[in-house]
């Protein structure tokens, strides 16, 4: 096959095959120095922060007639912090000897009717399973909202001791910890981990949002992947951050939960690839014997990373493409 002439002007080869165009290639030698192709550091964008505030659960306590210490104690969800201080509990008697739970959205009340005659069918379990089959009021799920007696209810309270709806009260959300300092870019653009640590229990199930720059200095972010409730561990993100400029960590269960922001395997690489055109990889000048893990995006250079199959430890990295 004879090929002609390269054409400035639409950038293609001609050839026998009926004149068809082809498209001209290049290789790409990309580099990244031994100083720079730093090892993976699970803090090394921002030091461990320990949990500044936590989520409050709304609670409710109604009063049967019996006596002022038989009360029933409902509490909503840590989750829904302040949202639950909108709910109300209204406790009634019924007409009959049948316990009857029942809602209105519009004004977020949930109305108790106490069977009349029987206490055993007024229990806390029973009112909790009632309130739970609800599912919602005024929007607010109440599918794990818990009730606790207190004084004799489980075996008095027929009679409500209230006169008008008791609020919800002392629900608290608390604010995401939002970092703006003690931020140290990555070297090179690298993609972005999380790390939850501290106290297990007090881990939540929660995504840090991450806020910097690509490879072309055009504004980027990304969610990180969920953590594990009560457990340490990492997530890692997929797009390459040449800077970080924003970190907000939404609050988790307790105090002694902590998050490090880092930095993963993959590196940022310089071009927009529709395929993986890889050729080669070197690391400390030896040729690597598995293929890199190459992610490609024709439209967004931070979804561009390569990551080789040995771990980074200080090394010189190269790599060959066809762009």
């Amino acid at each position: 096959m004879r090929i002609y002439p390269y054409s400035v002007k639409n950038q293609k080869l001609k050839t026998d095959a009926k004149r068809q165009l082809v498209d001209r290639g290049f290789i790409a030698h990309f580099h990244i120095s031994a100083t720079d192709a730093v090892a993976t550091d699970t803090d090394g964008i921002h030091l461990a922060r320990t949990c500044p505030a936590v989520n409050v659960a709304a609670t409710c306590v109604v009063k049967a007639s019996t006596a002022v210490t038989d009360i029933i104690t409902t509490t909503a969800t840590v989750a829904l912090g302040e949202a639950a201080n909108d709910l109300s509990i209204l406790l009634t008697t019924a007409a009959d000897d049948v316990l009857a739970v029942s809602k209105n959205d519009g004004a977020g009340v949930i109305t108790i009717a106490l069977a009349n005659a029987t206490a055993a069918k007024n229990t806390a379990t029973l009112i909790q399973a009632a309130i739970r089959a609800l599912t919602s009021v005024a929007g607010v799920s109440v599918a794990a909202f818990t009730c606790v007696a207190g004084g004799n209810w489980d075996t008095a309270a027929i009679a409500t001791g209230e006169t008008a709806a008791v609020d919800f009260t002392g629900g608290v959300t608390a604010d995401d910890d939002v970092l703006i300092t003690g931020i140290t870019d990555p070297a090179v653009p690298r993609n972005i981990t999380a790390t939850a640590g501290g106290t297990a229990g007090h881990i939540k199930a929660i995504q840090v949002i991450v806020e910097g720059t690509n490879y072309n200095d055009e504004a980027i972010t990304e969610t990180l992947p969920v953590f594990t409730v009560d457990t340490a561990g990492t997530v890692t993100g997929i797009k390459a951050f040449k800077t970080v400029t924003k970190i907000t960590i939404p609050p988790h269960d307790g105090t002694g939960a902590t998050t490090a922001i880092g930095f993963g395997s993959k590196i940022g690489l310089l071009y927009k690839l529709s395929h993986d055109t890889c050729l080669f990889a070197f690391l400390d000048n030896a040729k690597e014997s598995v293929a890199p893990t190459v992610s490609i995006s024709a439209t967004a250079i931070e979804n561009n990373t390569i990551e080789l199959s040995s771990s980074l430890s200080g090394k010189i990295v190269d790599a060959y493409f066809i762009v």
